[in-house]
């Protein structure tokens, strides 16, 4: 796999988690509209536990993306 198409992976997956995280978040505090938007799928609970449960790919998914980007710059001589 090359180092640009496992950057564009996670830069992904990152923007996923992060657009769960703002769904689930409102479906915590705004269950009623997220609920009749999903047809009753992302009940409050749900949404809840999917949020509680997102912390530790985010976080993972965030040091991969720092870390790949700070390989890319120049070094000082």
């Amino acid at each position: 796999m090359t180092q640009q198409l496992a950057k564009r992976i996670v830069q992904w997956l990152l923007a996923i988690v992060i657009i769960a995280y703002i769904i689930t978040g409102f479906g915590i505090t705004e269950y009623r509209i997220v609920e009749s938007l999903t047809l009753g799928l992302l009940t409050k609970p749900l949404a809840f536990k999917i949020h509680n449960n997102l912390w530790i790919p985010f976080v993972a998914l965030l040091i991969l993306h720092i870390y790949q980007g700070t390989r890319d710059l120049p070094t000082k001589n």
